[in-house]
């Protein structure tokens, strides 16, 4: 009972993915068929939710909840695991709900992957720490033919280089208008710098009336001018981008589930995902381009053929893995890379495809249950390693956004030598 109602509180205000007011009337209806002891109607109510919402704690929690006190021990283990997959820091073993589960085999074994869920996986090293500490970084870049490494600000809305070496930063690029920079790509070329950003209130000098505003520039690397920009208020994220070798870019965006397109500097809707997303997030490439692959935060990775983008799947995933929390994603050597940090604990997965790349054939986990891990977010590859910043401080800001400088360390970059 207690467990319930904490999680079902907790989440319903501080979940990534808000409640509309269809869900909200659902949950308090499960909430009182769960006090009136009416529990296949909890069940009923619960499953609605869950495929309102796949992947979402709350429901998640209250569904097996719902399995166990229906006496179906199978489902209640199997959605516990999912649970455990997402989050090892539930204690749902001390909760009353579960005990028609103790002794059953399938329980033990839940409880003890939430013990592996414990160990840690330490494949990655730390290279440097950057000079800027309220820098809140998101976005790595290096530019090879330029050879500069560059790191974009959500706090700062601003870009700015860095030496690899000593992690000395100065500001690349600096403008007024910015909002808080998150991916960035450049062209074949190295003629443009592609950045999407959006505005956040965690960036510093945010008002409510930017709320829901996102852009796409077009910086022109020689001389640092952005040279167009694509602005769109509402309720809006750019994410994260891609860029096709015709020079076409692809942005995600995370506030209304859909992919633009912006072709001779012209923006328009290339899919629109709200029907099939929640929260788009990374975009990446396969080597020559024929597929798109995309992470939603709560639903996992579409792939896209590029030929027909109305054939698209979900690709499924291996037992013993989750959809849930996959922020960056990067195709590598037919592979996708993904920084899950939207789980407890925060992991980096390498998920092989096979030979059609529209399926997952096996996984390995690169990077788990690190203490220097908190919201590692976008990644890059360079020179077949793997970079990324390990500490965002998104859980650093007051209710009012002021930043706790006291509760975080210099931004940390890491490598990880991909096989």
């Amino acid at each position: 009972m207690k467990s319930v109602f904490f999680y079902l509180v907790y989440f319903l205000f501080f979940s990534v993915v808000g409640f509309s007011q269809s869900q909200k009337e659902l949950y308090n209806q499960s909430l009182q068929a769960y006090k009136d002891k009416n529990f296949l109607q909890f069940l009923t109510i619960t499953q609605k939710l869950d495929s309102m919402r796949p992947s979402h704690p709350t429901y998640t929690y209250n569904l097996a909840v719902a399995y166990a006190l229906n006496n179906q021990k199978e489902a209640a283990v199997s959605t516990l695991e999912k649970m455990v997959l997402m989050n090892n820091e539930v204690a749902f073993e001390t909760d009353d709900d579960f005990s028609g589960l103790q002794g059953f085999v399938g329980f033990n074994k839940v409880l003890q992957l939430k013990a592996d869920f414990k160990k840690p996986v330490l494949s990655s090293e730390k290279v440097i720490s950057l000079s800027e500490k309220e820098l809140h970084p998101e976005g790595l870049l290096y530019l090879p033919k330029s050879k500069i490494w560059l790191a974009s600000s959500i706090r700062k809305r601003k870009i700015v280089s860095f030496d690899v070496k000593t992690g000395q930063c100065k500001d690349w690029l600096k403008d007024n208008d910015m909002l808080a920079v998150f991916a960035m790509k450049a062209d074949e070329k190295e003629k443009y710098l592609w950045v999407s950003s959006a505005a956040m209130p965690e960036m510093e000098g945010y008002t409510q009336d930017l709320e829901g505003s996102a852009e796409l520039l077009k910086i022109d690397l020689k001389t640092k001018k952005i040279v167009k920009r694509f602005f769109l208020a509402g309720n809006h994220v750019f994410g994260d981008l891609a860029i096709a070798k015709n020079g076409t870019v692809y942005v995600s965006d995370s506030g209304e589930a859909v992919i633009y397109k912006i072709a001779n500097d012209k923006m328009e809707v290339w899919l629109d995902l709200k029907k099939e997303a929640f929260n788009l997030q990374g975009l990446a490439f396969n080597d020559n381009q024929t597929r798109l692959f995309i992470a939603d935060y709560l639903k996992g990775i579409l792939v896209i053929p590029m030929e027909n983008p109305n054939d698209r799947k979900w690709l499924t995933f291996p037992e013993g893995t989750t959809v849930k929390g996959i922020d960056g994603l990067v195709y590598y050597k037919s592979a996708l890379l993904a920084v899950h940090n939207g789980v407890k604990p925060i992991r980096l997965v390498q998920y092989d495809l096979n030979g059609a790349q529209d399926q997952i054939s096996s996984y390995k986990v690169l990077d788990h249950n690190r203490p220097e891990f908190d919201e590692p977010a976008l990644a890059t590859v360079v020179n077949g390693k793997l970079y990324f910043f390990s500490n965002s401080p998104w859980k650093a800001y007051y209710k009012n956004f002021v930043l706790d400088t006291t509760q975080f360390e210099n931004p940390m970059l890491f490598q990880l030598k991909l096989e």
